[in-house]
């Protein structure tokens, strides 16, 4: 029986023999405050903020270490992913969903003209915008929507290629948010997020699992390549979840992609220098969150379905803390 764990130095992408692991992210359960009766800046960044209390813990337990000119763009960026990431599991049918990604987009495009509507995500990312002057691109916003979107039904992924695309798309354009919201347009500091953002994204999709297979959608999102070379069936995952035969090395599988690019990331931040450690920072925080996933599915050999990993993990706070003060991942 061949153990299951992460290499710690990376060799690009090939098949491995004894492997060690590094860390993760995740879909939550969505359930939105009531929204403000008076949409003021002030009591839009209050309703953002309890969404991601709620839904999004380790966003909102990274507010504060973001720049304060930029604060308001984290909390208005991560509160618009919640939003288009929970449709999928809050409509009856793709239609249904469309028409709500649909509503995303045109209330994008007002927010760029300067005339958001009563929404507090829309509201306060106006604010961020036209007072925080923050640089932020409209076509980030829209492919977020647009790869959510392509995917409503939970529609499973034809290959790892495939994932990866989507993970871009999404997560990806997150964090090219982020580091314009902070000013910093560099190509060097791009392809640092795109990295964070494959992570976060596939730590997402792995976390998504159990809460996928066990709703009204009874689905698996695991590539359909991954699946087919490991003979995991989805009936199997559903009916018998963590134990389903070949679902833990597809994980594995899958959970080291997400590593690779961690072992990237940190590779990179030792060589760009002073650029990655300055004010763009702090935008790669979500990295710790995706690390600690990914250490604790490790603990467990990959069994998404496992209970603890759906916990808060209590030293989130200090890992993130002990990265920002020593710049190290």
């Amino acid at each position: 029986m061949i153990s299951r764990m992460f290499l710690r130095h990376k060799s690009p992408r090939q098949p491995r023999l004894h492997r060690q692991f590094a860390p993760a992210v995740s879909f939550s359960s969505t359930s939105a405050p009531a929204p403000p009766k008076l949409i003021s800046p002030d009591s839009a960044r209050s309703y953002c903020l309890d969404l991601l209390r709620q839904n999004d813990h380790s966003s909102h337990l990274l507010t504060p270490f973001q720049h304060p000119r930029a604060r308001d763009a984290h909390i208005a960026i991560r509160a618009f992913n919640i939003n288009v990431a929970s449709i999928d599991s809050q409509v009856s049918n793709v239609t249904v969903g469309n028409m709500r990604m649909q509503f995303w987009r045109d209330t994008i495009a007002s927010v760029f003209q300067g005339h958001p509507p009563a929404q507090p995500i829309a509201v306060l990312l106006h604010k961020v915008l036209s007072v925080d002057q923050a640089p932020l691109s409209k076509s980030f916003f829209l492919k977020v929507i647009s790869a959510r979107d392509q995917y409503l039904g939970s529609l499973p992924f034809a290959s790892l290629d495939a994932l990866e695309k989507y993970t871009e798309s999404t997560y990806g354009s997150l964090h090219y948010l982020s580091l314009e919201a902070v000013n910093q347009h560099n190509p060097t500091l791009d392809h640092i997020g795109s990295h964070i953002g494959k992570a976060t994204g596939i730590a997402a999709v792995l976390r998504g699992i159990p809460l996928i297979a066990t709703s009204g959608t009874g689905a698996v999102v695991l590539p359909l390549d991954v699946c087919a070379e490991f003979n995991l069936r989805q009936e199997d995952v559903l009916r018998q979840g963590g134990n389903a035969p070949g679902l833990r090395d597809a994980v594995f599988k899958v959970a080291t992609l997400a590593n690779d690019h961690l072992i990237t990331v940190r590779k990179m931040l030792g060589d760009v220098g002073k650029d990655a450690t300055g004010v763009a920072f702090a935008t790669f925080l979500p990295t710790v969150s995706t690390s600690l996933y990914l250490e604790r599915l490790e603990k467990v050999d990959f069994d998404p379905f496992n209970a603890s990993l759906q916990r808060k993990p209590w030293n989130l706070p200090w890992r993130a803390y002990r990265a920002f003060a020593t710049k190290k991942f």
